[in-house]
């Protein structure tokens, strides 16, 4: 029997090939995603572990010398003091406090946020490579990160000019919040490969500097300490002497520990989440080619039903024939999944070099290949091909020797869906219903997601009836074709399984990608509603500066901006209010921004909530009265400047956390001194969000020093997360992508061995009068009929199970849900489901008209 299997599989190869190429490609998915979540781990071990395998010993604590009650001048003191009583513990050589900390940067060409990072004295703790230039050789100098200087335009020599935030540390004393926040400059003198890649740096510029730079900018002290030993010196004693001087908060470990433990806290939850990411759409394009197995070998055990029944006669056992129909399956699923892994192994090297995950196509070495990505894309493949051929041959062999003789039609043309299964599917559908409604309704996601797969399974079950039944609707469209119409529709529903198999692959895959569209157009439209409840202004130009203004001429360069409707200029001044009591920091003040702008102005820039300021009011964010000790409504004493007012509190999101809105006649009777500090802006009603972003961002980008501006408000965050919501959407379609075609695969191999099936059908019509252009007409028609079907069941299904999910995640999250539907989108991918079934009829079709209907009709 092996030899017959053998010699059945290579005869029939070219029938079994859409089965194979369905496997390779699921098989390959899995196999990718392994690997390029194995890749990304070691290349965040990597980047992780480099700066403490620097180091021989690492004393770390969350913080080493506590803020907010000294100064930053005492507090460096005591560090330094802290440092030194370590440097002298016996076999240490060198002593390296680790400093970090973000600052605003600008140079030639752009601005952003930049991390600081101290540059050892000792090289052994630079963990980095020098690229191009060289090393600082001067206070005032560093090196930068070659993949940041790379893509902002920045070379040796190039300065960039550092300021602090200028936020204060809770506790620091009056004077020292009044201070101008630091500011300095750096030239560059070389970059440094830190071995970052798209994927696991941040992208942001990191200075590289001295520590008496970073000591000017750090809030917060440093956060470890770097030992570098003496030659010689034995590491655990040396251990256990660097514990006795160290704070008690502190760990002490080597090297090789710390990095061990900064690896297992990062790098292994990032490659988790990535596979938890992506593994699903390759289970999904493995169900779906399971679809495909079992039409395959559906048709291919149909057609063998005599020559089985020959082999019963001359002795052949039923375990026989079931054992090589399983072995046939077997071969192909280890041929395909051997294929499939090493193509999935391939294509992680070739994309990931355009990211810097690899140094080129070819570089193998730098994937993180672990066995599993051999053994789990293998297993899985081989698995869904045995598990997809399982009923078939069941069916294969459930015909008895003298009837599979006999010269009768196909069995499963009669085969009809049991009431057993029917019943079945009713009860899962409707259940899952319920629990999906139920999980929506309630907030609770678990239920719906689990009424959703209920539901999901009760569909597919009942597909068999479902699927032939909204084909002769749909067929009766058909008509209007003629003869081809009516033949298309009959041949489409004749076998009831092998059409409801055939469109349900595409269904899955259809119905995925509606979920995805409509879920993100309810996030948006329902994330957007909440930013516009929680955000009135849509845009807010503000300066980045601690005393600095806004530009002069800034309004009316928003005014003048596409998409404006309303803007207005708010003056400002910087001051200290009395805090709570139960707040009350060492100075007993906090530092706020007073606006000033007229209360009708307010009105027509604001969306919503503007009217609550009136002369003699002050507007303060609701959490930042719990800070001040004030309510809603209460009447306060206003000392932030030389002249104090009594005004009344009135609580609104309007403005930042920290900022009061007072009316431009309050703000001057407080008898500080203004200045224009603050542009607001109302988007007009036909806006391009996007593009007014884009527009307001760019006003951002192209400031710098003291007039630098930072830009935020509803538009902004509208517009993020469109962007974010865009950008996820397009991933998931294109990983669903892999599904799509292996369903489009399936339509293709199911006219074909239709095709060899009916091929005396066929030849009869030709016989009749049908033209070459006519049978290839109706195999093209009912290629389109069966996408449709697919298409059509699959955008219902979807929609529905978005609701149900997305509803249920938003209620949980306590965001008002607006349901939206793309209609444009599921219309498109509906229109697609026709040149779909074009293509997959091509060369089924060009092998049909190829026949000679004398030589079909004649005698096997």
């Amino acid at each position: 029997m092996l030899r017959n299997t053998l010699l059945q599989l290579r005869s029939n190869l070219g029938r079994v090939s859409a089965a194979g190429l369905a496997i390779v490609l699921g098989v390959a998915f899995v196999a990718a995603s392994l690997v390029f979540a194995g890749t990304l781990r070691s290349s965040m071990e990597r980047m992780l572990s480099a700066p403490y395998l620097a180091a021989d010993v690492v004393v770390s604590t969350s913080t080493m010398t506590g803020q907010g009650e000294i100064s930053p001048s005492e507090r460096n003191e005591r560090e330094a003091e802290r440092v030194e009583n370590i440097r002298r513990v016996d076999g240490v050589a060198t002593a390296s406090p680790r400093y970090e900390d973000y600052v605003n940067g600008s140079w030639d060409g752009g601005k952003g946020t930049v991390q600081l990072k101290r540059l050892p004295q000792d090289e052994q703790l630079r963990w980095y490579e020098l690229s191009e230039g060289e090393y600082p050789t001067a206070r005032n100098q560093a090196v930068i990160n070659e993949r940041a200087a790379k893509a902002e335009g920045i070379t040796p020599g190039d300065r960039i000019e550092v300021e602090g935030f200028g936020t204060p540390s809770v506790g620091s004393t009056g004077d020292e919040q009044q201070q101008e926040p630091p500011k300095t400059e750096v030239t560059v003198s070389g970059l440094v490969d830190t071995g970052e890649t798209l994927l696991t740096g941040s992208g942001a510029p990191t200075l590289f500097a001295d520590v008496g730079v970073l000591q000017e900018f750090a809030t917060s002290g440093y956060s470890e300490i770097d030992l570098v030993l003496a030659d010689g010196a034995d590491t655990q004693a040396v251990l256990e002497r660097v514990r006795e001087a160290a704070p008690e908060s502190a760990d002490v470990r080597t090297g090789d520990q710390a990095a061990q433990h900064q690896v297992e806290q990062f790098s292994t939850s990032a490659s988790v989440a990535l596979n938890a990411a992506l593994l699903p759409f390759g289970g999904i394009a493995l169900f779906v080619a399971g679809f495909v197995i079992v039409n395959t070998f559906s048709v291919l055990h149909a057609q063998r039903r005599r020559q089985y029944a020959l082999l019963r006669c001359v002795g052949a056992t039923r375990g026989q024939i079931r054992r090589s129909a399983l072995s046939e399956a077997l071969i192909i699923g280890v041929a395909s999944s051997v294929i499939g892994t090493a193509l999935g192994i391939l294509v992680v090297p070739t994309v990931g070099w355009p990211i810097g995950l690899t140094g080129s196509p070819a570089d193998l070495g730098a994937l993180g290949i672990t066995p599993w990505a051999f053994v789990v894309p293998l297993l899985a493949g081989v698995l869904v091909t045995f598990l997809a051929a399982l009923a078939p041959a069941a069916r294969a062999i459930r015909v008895s020797p003298l009837a599979a003789l006999r010269p009768v039609a196909d069995e499963q043309s009669a085969r009809r869906m049991g009431r057993v299964r029917l019943v079945f599917a009713a009860v899962l559908t409707a259940l899952g219903g319920a629990l999906l409604f139920g999980g929506a309704v309630l907030g609770v996601v678990a239920l719906a997601v689990f009424g959703g797969m209920i539901g999901a399974v009760g569909v597919l079950l009942f597909t068999p009836t479902l699927i032939p039944g909204v084909a002769r609707l749909i067929g009766k469209l058909f008509r209007v074709f003629g003869p081809t119409g009516v033949l298309a529709t009959g041949n489409a529903v004749r076998n009831p399984y092998r059409a409801s198999s055939t469109s349900t692959a595409l269904m899955i895959g259809v119905g995925l990608l509606v979920v995805l569209m409509t879920g993100a157009a309810t996030a948006e439209r329902s994330a957007i509603a909440e930013i516009d409840r929680s955000m009135p202004i849509d845009a807010q130009i503000s300066s980045m500066s601690q005393n600095g203004s806004v530009p002069d001429g800034l309004v009316e360069d928003v005014r003048s901006m596409d998409g404006t409707a309303v803007s207005t200029e708010l003056l400002g001044a910087r001051a200290e209010v009395d805090a709570a009591d139960e707040v009350r920091v060492s100075s007993g003040k906090l530092p706020v921004q007073l606006l000033g702008v007229e209360p009708g102005k307010l009105s027509e820039v604001a969306r919503h909530g503007g009217d609550v300021l009136e002369q003699g009011t002050v507007v303060a964010h609701p959490d930042f009265l719990s800070s001040l000790g004030w309510s809603d409504g209460q009447r306060v004493e206003l000392a932030a400047g030389p002249n104090p007012i009594t005004v009344r509190v009135e609580s609104a999101k309007l403005g930042d956390y920290n900022e009061l809105l007072l009316s431009e006649s309050d703000l001057r009777a407080t008898g500080l001194e203004t200045k224009p500090m603050s542009v607001w802006a109302h988007a007009s009603a036909d806006a391009d969000l996007q593009q007014y972003a884009s527009d307001l961002q760019e006003l951002s980008d192209n400031s710098s020093g003291d007039s630098a501006l930072s830009v935020s408000g509803a538009a902004m965050s509208r517009a993020n997360v469109m962007q974010v919501l865009n950008v996820m959407l397009l991933v998931m379609t294109g990983l669903l992508g892999v599904a799509v075609i292996i369903a489009v695969v399936g339509i293709a191999n199911t006219l074909g061995l239709s095709v060899i099936e009916r091929g005396r059908e066929s030849a009869l019509l030709r016989a009749l009068g049908l033209t070459r252009g006519q049978l290839r007409g109706t195999l093209a028609l009912e290629a389109i009929l069966l996408a449709l079907v697919g298409a059509v069941l699959g955008a219902v299904l979807g929609v529905v199970l978005a609701w149900g999910g997305v509803a249920a995640m938003l209620g949980q999250a306590q965001v008002p849900v607006a349901f939206a539907v793309p209609w444009w989108q599921v219309a498109l991918v509906l229109a697609c489901s026709i040149p779909v079934g074009i293509l997959a009829s091509v060369l089924p079709a060009r092998r049909a008209v190829r026949a000679v209907p004398a030589a079909a009709l004649a005698e096997e």
